[in-house]
């Protein structure tokens, strides 16, 4: 019934066989063995005994095919008693096993399931977990990722991620089948992406949805195997991969089912986490699952195949780690980027369940740029849940959170409650400043995983650090197994915002910059010193380094410096209030700075921003306003940052000449623009789509809703979305998302926008018509669009619009062509998932 059977069976027939037999059964393996099976070459089976031949004949047909061979030959051979032995013990082992292998897969399932069908949020406490399926939401994956190995910080990454012009995005649960004309088998993919963007979840959903019998049942058995549960274990003792199955799977026996051919799955989560050193060149060859070797050569042959090569491997991986294996081991790179746009507003009203709450956190996390652009990471979206979900619901005091300190600054808040709620006997403020003191010396280091030695270092002992992971979970978290603990931050934003607490907390009381070395620092000891200086040492520091590693630990220093924010936390660490004159001086030696290389300095903007300091940001608008946006020359930089941002600017018709021939630009790098609340009128607009239709625009999203003034001309508006439909057929255009929510289009209008979407150059997957004062002969057009099979929508919201029943009627004629790709439909106050077969 596995491969060791089978080489008996086969070899006791060989053995019954006289020399002269086995010279013949080897001449027909040298010629034509069987119908659709390779002949052996003659110099590999000459002069071989019987115990080489099976080998031979295993290794090369597989056991299934190394018997239908031997049958074959022994009947051309007239030997059919043999041949019948051999059949009938065969079949009927593999038959038992068969039995065998559906209960055992039962038992992994269920075990599977039970483990694997709830979540913590974060790291939740115990018994605070919710159902993955209902929190569940689709991550955007695309396949292709060339996995190259970055040394960029996580948000930097996920920042040029954002902005790359052709994607190919795959679905989780198919990232192991192979395309129509794809020949190749997939054995083992790699999955990268940046903390806390979902890989863990996304590993976690295709167990939940193989157990449960819905999606890649074509796999016999799927094996989670997280390398930080691997951690504590390597060095104890040498395992065959059998030993090693049954220390993480105790209950479920017999596992020798691997060595029958059934195909298996490994996930291997956490690359960037293993102790391991995977050393790919020098372990030793292991073929025999049964065979004991040291945990590292276990992991690396199944990687390389050498071990169950039948079987898959599916690894995941920060991007920092993902070169740890060889380019020649991996058949497919695939990357997770977090939500989607409208993935983003889909969590939040599952995680809120509450859509009038829902859709209050979703419009003021769009009225944020960097709140916006964070929640692309769904760990930054369950930051944001956790603490405006509090804010709104128990109506607490204080302004919404509108930058990332503020945000940050209220779920220490949030957390620092569950401490004191638990009745825990500890000092607030002495449990704050030791994890802000891990989280410093640890971000030094550049370590995001530590042990007891790290945490003595602060004064933090593992009973202790255990309590307060217990109450405080969401923001620090213990994990290990049996003989080591390991620690770590849910994610590196909430380390880096600690780090900066610690470095402000430690200059305002005692005056000592940690952010300087130690020599420096006692050079320096009686020199002046002022809150400016110590902003300019980290202001410095971030800039000196290369891959942005302190980018978001500045911007959380500077936001500290807010008065609103010292308030905030001053319970927490007695702030002391800085001089205004300060903070004035920090905010116009970055605006110097950015101006000495501007071209690097996009996350001075985002500091400027954490400060609450607009000025840039309206300097630009005046330019766009005043028509001298042709005149920036040097000052072109701030088109990346400022200038998407053009809401409620009073554009002119000049001004719509001039952000046309930027968008036209070879050195625009523009991917979003907000155009909203503007009065463009007909000419503007047609003006701007030349813009957007330029083989250089790199726009991906387009909004112009309009609240204050009608976006178009009425009367023609049909000129207006005729020249919009002309740039969306553009053959460069790079468009997937358009709103243009509370214009009067009209018939006219979307019977003009409607020849664009039916172009087969069209990109759009997402546009947004809500109160656009559609009425029901306009969903013939769509209908159309839906049915037309060029068209790549996938989400249309028409919600608010006298459509009334006969419109949806007409609507459902493209909903039901096998063209349709529309994934979700928001009509009138009601969402619809369409379901695709």
């Amino acid at each position: 019934t596995d491969m060791a059977s089978v080489r008996k069976l086969i070899l006791d027939i060989l053995l019954e066989l006289v020399d002269e037999d086995l010279k013949t059964f080897q001449f027909y393996l040298s010629r034509m063995p069987c119908d659709g099976f390779p002949h052996i070459p003659k110099s590999r089976v000459h002069g071989a005994d019987r115990l080489c031949t099976v080998e031979l004949l295993v290794v090369t047909y597989d056991y299934d095919g190394a018997v239908t061979v031997t049958v074959d030959i022994l009947e051309r051979m007239k030997l059919k008693l043999w041949a019948e032995t051999l059949r009938k013990n065969y079949h009927e082992g593999k038959a038992c096993l068969k039995l065998k292998k559906v209960d055992f897969q039962e038992k992994l399932k269920s075990t599977l399931k039970e483990k694997f069908q709830t979540i913590y949020e974060g790291n939740a406490d115990e018994g605070d977990t919710v159902y993955l399926n209902k929190i569940y939401t689709e991550l955007h994956v695309i396949e292709g990722a060339w996995g190259s190995f970055s040394e960029e910080h996580e948000v930097r990454q996920q920042r040029s991620n954002y902005v790359q012009a052709e994607e190919t995005s795959i679905k989780a649960s198919d990232i192991f089948k192979p395309k129509p004309n794809q020949d190749k088998r997939i054995r083992t993919v790699l999955t990268q992406g940046i903390p806390g963007v979902g890989k863990t979840v996304c590993a976690q959903k295709f167990t939940l949805s193989w157990a449960e019998g819905n999606e890649n049942q074509d796999i016999t058995l799927l094996f989670p195997l997280p390398f930080r549960e691997l951690n504590p274990i390597i060095g104890e003792k040498d395992y065959s991969l059998m030993q090693l199955l049954h220390q993480f799977f105790p209950d479920i026996k017999p596992l020798e089912m691997l060595g029958t051919g059934c195909k298996a799955l490994f996930i291997f989560d956490g690359l960037d986490e293993t102790l391991l050193p995977l050393n790919f060149k020098h372990n030793k060859v292991l073929r025999d699952e049964k065979e004991l070797a040291p945990l590292d050569v276990l992991i690396t042959n199944l990687i390389t195949g050498d071990l169950l090569g039948n079987s898959l491997i599916w690894i995941t991986s920060r991007p920092t780690a993902a070169s740890r294996i060889p380019r020649k081991h991996i058949h497919q790179w695939t990357e997770v980027r977090g939500f989607a746009n409208e993935r983003r507003e889909e969590y939040f009203k599952k995680s809120l369940r509450d859509d009038n709450l829902a859709i209050r956190v979703i419009n003021h996390v769009k009225s944020s740029r960097s709140l916006y652009i964070m929640c692309q990471i769904p760990v930054f979206c369950w930051i944001t849940v956790t603490v405006m979900k509090k804010m709104l619901r128990n109506n607490v005091t204080g302004a919404i959170p509108s930058t990332l300190t503020e945000m940050y600054a209220y779920l220490l808040l949030c957390q620092t409650d569950r401490m004191v709620e638990g009745h825990y006997p500890i000092e607030s403020n002495n449990v704050v400043l030791k994890l802000a003191e891990l989280a410093f010396r640890q971000l030094e280091k550049g370590k995001l995983i530590f042990y007891e030695a790290d945490l003595k270092e602060c004064g933090m002992d593992v009973k202790e650090a255990t309590i307060y992971s217990g109450v405080c979970t969401e923001v620090f978290m213990m994990e290990g197994r049996r003989r080591r603990e390991v620690f770590s931050f849910v994610h590196l934003t909430i380390q880096e915002f600690l780090a900066a607490v610690y470095a402000h907390h430690s200059y305002m009381h005692r005056k000592d910059n940690v952010l300087l070395g130690y020599l420096k620092r006692v050079s320096t000891r009686w020199l002046p010193k002022s809150v400016f200086g110590f902003h300019k040492t980290a202001v410095e520091k971030a800039s000196e380094s290369p891959d942005g590693h302190w980018d978001l630990f500045l911007r959380f220093l500077l936001g500290l410096s807010l008065k609103s924010n010292k308030e905030l936390l001053g319970r927490l660490l007695h702030l002391e209030a800085e001089a205004d004159e300060d903070v004035a001086r920090t905010i116009e030696f970055i605006k110097e700075k950015i101006k000495e290389e501007p071209e690097a300095k996009l996350n001075l903007f985002h500091c400027l921003s954490e400060l609450k300091e607009e000025s840039l940001v309206q300097e630009v608008q005046s330019f766009v306003s005043s028509g001298r946006l042709a005149k920036m020359n040097k000052q072109k930089w701030l088109y990346v940052y400022c200038l998407s941002r053009l809401n409620r600017c009073n554009l002119t018709e000049n001004c719509c000449e001039v952000l046309a021939s930027a968008l036209s630009s070879t050195s625009s790098h523009l991917t979003e623009l907000d155009l909203s609340d503007n009065s463009l009128k007909d000419s503007g607009v047609k003006l701007l789509c030349v813009g957007f239709g330029s083989p250089h625009c790199k726009l991906k999203s387009l909004r112009f809703v309009t609240h204050v003034s009608n976006l178009l001309e009425t009367p023609k508006i049909g000129d207006c979305c005729e020249a919009l439909a002309v740039a969306l057929s553009a053959e460069s255009t790079q468009l997937k998302e358009l709103d243009l929510s509370a214009n009067d289009l009209r018939e006219a209008g979307l019977k003009g926008l409607c020849m664009g979407l039916c172009s087969h150059n069209c990109k759009l997957e997402t546009v947004r018509l809500n109160q656009c004062k559609l009425r029901e002969n306009c969903c013939a057009d769509l209908a159309k669009v839906l049915s037309s099979g060029t068209s790549h929508l996938k989400t249309l919201d028409l919600s608010n619009n006298s459509l009334k029943d006969a419109g949806i009627t007409l609507l459902t004629v493209g909903l039901r062509s096998p063209q349709c790709r529309l994934e979700r439909l928001r009509s009138v106050h009601t969402e619809i998932m369409i379901l695709t077969v």
